[in-house]
């Protein structure tokens, strides 16, 4: 059985604008996580890219990711992709991160893969500095995870099957830079298209 998907309730009151946001809003939003993470929520199989099956280009979306991406926009907007409106979702970037070698680390290292999308929800075409929502997976039962969180990952222990999306409004991180590099990322994207 595939892990849930879940945005918890921001811890903010009042809540950030953005966690959860209003359908109506424009918003340019990148989530980024650990592939095998991100791999429990889908129970055919299929894995995120990898050092093993790398992105082709930032532009050329990987099948995996755009499930990754809609599984979160259910979540951010309590509905699904509108295939009639051709702005409710459009993928903008994509991206692999990996660090490490497999069998060229040391002992107490590790290696770590992971995999982050962009896309824009009623963004104009030609506006090239919306506002940005950054997310980030976590495994709430991770005792390392709870330092970049400021908000109770305890209450989703209970249930292994859980991986969340957190906002980072809810981050110890406060993302001021956020904006810039989300926007300068889709800016260089378009470029090279």
């Amino acid at each position: 059985m595939p892990s849930r998907l879940v945005i918890p309730p921001c811890e903010h009151n009042p809540a950030h604008p953005n966690h959860l946001p209003s359908d109506e809003k424009p918003l340019r939003i990148q989530m980024l996580g650990i592939n095998s993470l991100i791999d429990q929520l889908f129970e055919d199989g299929i894995h995120m890219p990898s050092q093993d099956r790398p992105i082709v280009s930032p532009v050329d979306f990987d099948e995996v990711g755009i499930r990754f991406a809609k599984l979160a926009f259910k979540q951010l907007y309590r509905r699904d992709v509108d295939p009639n409106n051709t702005s409710d979702f459009v993928p903008r970037y994509q991206y692999h991160i990996y660090q490490g070698k497999h069998g060229e680390c040391q002992p107490w290292e590790h290696t770590i893969e992971g995999y982050g999308i962009t896309f824009d929800h009623y963004v104009p075409e030609d506006d090239d500095d919306p506002e940005t929502l950054m997310m980030n997976v976590c495994d709430p039962s991770d005792s390392q995870s709870a330092s970049y969180y400021s908000l109770d990952l305890g209450l989703y222990k209970t249930n292994p099957a859980t991986v969340l999306l957190v906002p980072r409004c809810c981050q110890v991180r406060k993302g001021t830079t956020d904006r810039k590099g989300i926007n300068d990322q889709v800016r260089e994207a378009k470029k090279a298209n």
